[in-house]
Order: structure tokens, then C-alpha cells, then sequence
């Protein structure tokens, strides 16, 4: 079946809301264009729209496109999984933030102002600020997205020295490395050829990563040494490279490489998805209790300051 009867069928059948968007794809591909540029109106993930330009550039776009969809399969069965497991804690803990900023701007001034400045503890009369209410009752917001784009900004060498997430970050950058790289060699690319166009047509950690390859590999360094000198790839795809090397199938030998890897992403997703579990149910027992000991410090203060 040919790519046109194969949106045709789309069309006939998809959803309605996706309609234009196979439309506008169509459009693209009798103007001649190339798959990757295409297929951009689906607005992939950087990483996969990047995978599919990789495609292009090896003559290979319906084997890369392969790829690209068992990932799109593999994200949606773990977000689905994720969301089915976390929804419940997380509309537990939003319940606990907004109930936290309740108090912070009603209940715990008023449980101030019924005490007596004086006797208050040095650390609490700063809480009498009018102002203080405010900061108090967004703090937790403020916390929560200062550490998430804290973590976006991590060089890609230290998120690999978190345990949690070391096997998965490694894997899943191999996984790229084999299938961008091995397809490059594969389609009668050189080394120098392949690291060139990846590292022009990346973005973020991958193109460091890439950048980083390059440098080394330019400066007579064996492709195997430097992976294993900058620690991102994983240990066996490391010794792949080097027995590929010797043996003059680097390609071939890195896209089975990455038919291995997939499989293993699924199983490390599978046990940090069981990990994840306990962690927010552990969460909202800590966010529980120091809510409790919150509303009743205030209340024991005033307690303390009745005239009996």
C-alpha cells in the first residue's frame, strides 16, 4: 500500500479533530517533501521529529518511522499506566495544597492576632507581617516549580550519578545512539559523516552528547574509548562498538543493538513505575503530617495566651 491510499484510508476513518492535519500532510508530500518535514503538523517530540530527519538523511524513512511509532507506543502505554496509578495521590495532594493556603491566608492570621506579640517565638513573629500570609500560602507552588526547573537545567553528566534515574537515562541514549548512528552507517555513511549531520541536526543533552563523541573522535580517540570515557552510553553497547569496529559491521550490528535496548526500556520503565507508587503515597503522608503540625502549633499559641 502506498503512502497516499494509506492516508486516503485516514481520512475516510480517523478522527474528524485530525482531519486537517492528514490534509496538510498530504499537501506536503505531493510538494515533494521530504517524510520528516512532512510529518511535522503531528508535532512529535523534539527527539522523535529528530529521529525521522535522521531518516531522511540515510534514505531510510519507513524503517526510522517504525521506530518512532514504538515509541509513541511505549510513551502513551506508560503515561496511561502513570496516570491510572497517580491520579488518586495527586488529587489528594492538590486537595492538602489548597487546604494549606486556606489556612495560610484565614485561619492561621486570625490564630495570630489572638496572641500576644511578645510571647510569640522569635521565629514566628516574622509570620506577623501582612504580608507573610502570602508568602507562606504560595510557598509550596513556588518550591514545587523552582525544583522542577531546577532539574530541567541538570547537566546531563549528573542526572547519570542519580541512581534512580541512571539505568533509564542510559538506556534511552543508547537506544538513540544505536538507531541514529547505526542508520547512518548502515546507509554507507562514515563515523565523521554520521556525527556531523547528528550533531548539526540535535538539540539539548543529545547534542552534547554528540558534540562530546565528535571532539573525541576526531582527535584519534576509538569511538569505544570515548563512549566509555564520557559514561552516557551503557556498558554493552560500549563493547557492541568496539567488537563492530574490529569487525566492520558497525551498522548492522548497532540497529539490533537497538531492538534489544527497546525491550529493556520497557522493562526498567515497568520497575520504576511499581517504585513510584509507594513514593507519592510516602509524599502525602509527610505533606499530611506537617500540615497537621502547622494548624496546630497556632492553635496551641493561642491556647497558651487564654486567660485561665
Amino acid at each position: 500500500m502506498s503512502t497516499k491510499e494509506a492516508l486516503d484510508i485516514l481520512v475516510r476513518f480517523e478522527d474528524p479533530l485530525l482531519i486537517p492535519v492528514i490534509h496538510e500532510i498530504q499537501d506536503r508530500l505531493q510538494q515533494g517533501n521530504r517524510l520528516s518535514f512532512s510529518l511535522e503538523p503531528l508535532k512529535l517530540p523534539t527527539a522523535l521529529q529528530q529521529l525521522l530527519t535522521v531518516g531522511d538523511q540515510t534514505e531510510r524513512p519507513l524503517m526510522i518511522l517504525r521506530q518512532v511509532i514504538r515509541l509513541l507506543e511505549l510513551e502513551s502505554q506508560m503515561k496511561k499506566k502513570f496516570w491510572k496509578m497517580a491520579r488518586y495521590p495527586i488529587v489528594l495532594a492538590a486537595s492538602l495544597l489548597l487546604l494549606f493556603m486556606f489556612y495560610a491566608l484565614y485561619v492561621f492570621p486570625s490564630l495570630l492576632e489572638m496572641s500576644n506579640p511578645a510571647t510569640l517565638p522569635l521565629f514566628v513573629r516574622p509570620l506577623l507581617h501582612p504580608s507573610a500570609k502570602y508568602v507562606m500560602a504560595f510557598a509550596p507552588v513556588t518550591m514545587v516549580t523552582g525544583l522542577v526547573l531546577l532539574i530541567r537545567h541538570i547537566p546531563m553528566k549528573r542526572l547519570l550519578r542519580m541512581k534512580m534515574i541512571e539505568k533509564m537515562l542510559r538506556l534511552y541514549y543508547s537506544y538513540l545512539f544505536t538507531i541514529e548512528v547505526g542508520s547512518f552507517i548502515d546507509a554507507g555513511f562514515s563515523l565523521e559523516e554520521a556525527f556531523h549531520a547528528l550533531e548539526q541536526g540535535q538539540t539539548g543533552k543529545k547534542k552534547q552528547m554528540y558534540q562530546m563523541l565528535h571532539h573525541r573522535q576526531k582527535s584519534g580517540q576509538p569511538l569505544s574509548e570515548a563512549m566509555q570515557d564520557e559514561n552516557i552510553i551503557d556498558v554493552e553497547t560500549v563493547g557492541l562498538v568496539h567488537i563492530a569496529r574490529e569487525s566492520g559491521d558497525l551498522g548492522p550490528l548497532l540497529l539490533e543493538q537497538a531492538a534489544l535496548l527497546h525491550e529493556s526500556i520497557e522493562e526498567e520503565v515497568e520497575k520504576k513505575l511499581l517504585l513510584i507508587e509507594p513514593a507519592l503515597y510516602g509524599g502525602l503522608t509527610v505533606m499530611t503530617g506537617t500540615l497537621f503540625l502547622i494548624l496546630y502549633y497556632p492553635i496551641q499559641l493561642a491556647i497558651q495566651q487564654l486567660p485561665f
